[in-house]
């Protein structure tokens, strides 16, 4: 009896030990979410350094938005030619997510040295570094949409929610950066010709040691996801079966007694035929008016739209909505918008399923809040308020919320389609985020750019009085 140690101690540190590894790998989760748009996201919060200096002005965040939305062509084509040639891109996106987080890394340290450097292109000075590097930075950010996000497949489903509490990091650690680096204060001097000049002081380090702090995100991300690859802990256990052929098929085994009785066995595989037929009729996918108006099809429309606001429209308002009212209102909103999608992320955590009438409520609200952003970039240089500090608040808390309901949407619809649709319901969670990025980039870009809708506003013009 003494040489027989219990049981159930053996049960009891297996369990323990098999917790401890669970949280681990909740932790490595979460840091590989810092590799995906980390310096996108760094170049935002640098934003109100970046346009007093670089030639663009204004208009840098309109392009910007477009080029790196015009990037999700190259990942959206992938997609769609898995989808149509019915590929199986589960064995690829291990290698990829490799090469994509190397990449993330290497960009951060090229952001660090090239972003004030310009050339002329098209008879214009134009900040042809810094484009060229959001350029494929973005290329590989939407790439990791479609293969992070499809890579937990492998995990249990509360893995997805530690993903995107990592990648709400990847808004919320710049952000820190950011704080910590200040804005810098601009003032306005008096020339000889009589007019004043716009004066920009440096903030408390440079925007290289910004870039070069940023890089380290994706290193962490690159040694988790390593470490993710090795450990077994989390992984499903049920897993689809792979089907080499298009369909499985039945197999129905019948004993005869009596030879006589072949023709009752006849009909009773023409019953079992009819029955087959009928199965794969119902088998056969919906008419596509009937797949739009499911619910599935209305929060696919959801997701686009909110995705069209928030990724697509509103980054290319922010100067003329934000820096309208002050540099200050400008850095400081976008910081403070960063941490609303953590925040998100750990109610998404403990409530990761919605009722159709709150996620239809939420969809209202932003359209709400994007109606009052619209209408104050509109209005610049003299948006509401402008002069008081009221104006100032309902601008900080307008932005604020937009990313909050945003952020919680996209939560709210990642969880739905994995748990609806599986493996290519995550797919198409990121077709239609990075599809709705693109179309809003484009609008974005017509009316700031091409229309020339909005206009600046000069800090030092004496002449300009707002109410």
């Amino acid at each position: 009896m003494l040489a027989n140690s219990p049981p159930h101690v053996d049960i009891l540190s297996t369990s323990k030990v098999h917790f401890h590894l669970k949280a681990i790998v909740y932790v490595l989760v979460a840091l590989f979410g810092l590799g995906t748009w980390t310096n996108l996201a760094g170049v935002w919060i640098e934003l109100p350094i970046l346009v007093p200096v670089l030639p663009e002005s204004w208009q840098l965040p309109a392009k910007l938005t477009l080029l790196i939305s015009s990037a999700n062509i190259f990942p959206i084509t992938v997609v769609f030619a898995s989808l149509i040639f019915k590929l199986n891109t589960a064995p690829f996106e291990i290698p990829v997510n490799f090469l994509l987080l190397c990449t993330s890394i290497t960009f951060a340290i090229a952001f660090a040295y090239l972003w004030d450097r310009t050339a002329y292109l098209f008879d214009k000075e134009q900040s042809v570094y810094l484009m060229f590097l959001c350029f494929f930075t973005a290329i590989a950010d939407c790439m990791s949409s479609t293969t992070f996000i499809p890579f937990l497949y492998r995990y249990e489903s509360m893995y997805l929610n530690a993903y995107f509490t990592g990648e709400a990091l990847t808004g919320l650690l710049p952000a820190l950066f950011g704080v910590g680096q200040g804005i810098g204060k601009s003032d306005c001097q008096f020339i000889d010709n009589g007019t004043y000049i716009e004066i920009q002081h440096q903030p408390r380090f440079s925007v290289r040691t910004y870039f070069l702090l940023l890089s380290s995100l994706p290193f962490l991300a690159l040694v988790s996801f390593s470490i993710l690859c090795i450990m077994e802990t989390g992984r499903s256990k049920v897993e689809s079966p792979q089907i080499n052929s298009k369909q499985s098929k039945s197999r129905v085994f019948i004993l005869m007694d009596d030879i006589n009785d072949i023709h009752i066995i006849e009909n009773t595989i023409d019953t079992i035929n009819r029955i087959e037929l009928r199965l794969k009729k119902r088998k056969k996918p919906n008419h596509p008016k009937k797949a739009i108006l499911s619910k599935s099809g209305i929060y696919l429309f959801i997701l686009f739209q909110a995705s069209a606001i928030l990724y697509g429209i509103c980054p290319g308002l922010t100067t003329f909505s934000l820096n309208a009212y002050s540099a200050t209102t400008f850095h400081y909103t976008i910081i403070i918008s960063q941490f609303a999608y953590p925040v998100i992320a750990l109610i998404g955590t403990s409530i990761p399923e919605l009722s159709s009438k709150t996620i239809y409520s939420i969809y209202i609200t932003i359209l709400g809040l994007f109606s009052y952003i619209f209408l104050t970039a509109k209005l610049s240089p003299c948006p509401p308020l402008v002069n008081q500090t009221f104006g100032h608040i309902i601008i900080f808390f307008v932005w604020v919320l937009i990313h909050l309901t945003g952020s919680y949407i996209r939560i709210s619809m990642g969880n739905y389609f994995r748990r609806t649709l599986g493996h290519r319901g995550l797919v198409w969670f990121g077709v239609g985020t990075q599809l709705g990025s693109l179309i809003g980039a484009i609008i974005s870009y017509i009316l700031t750019n091409t229309f020339q809708l909005f206009q600046e506003r000069n800090i030092c013009d004496q002449t300009l009085r707002c109410y």
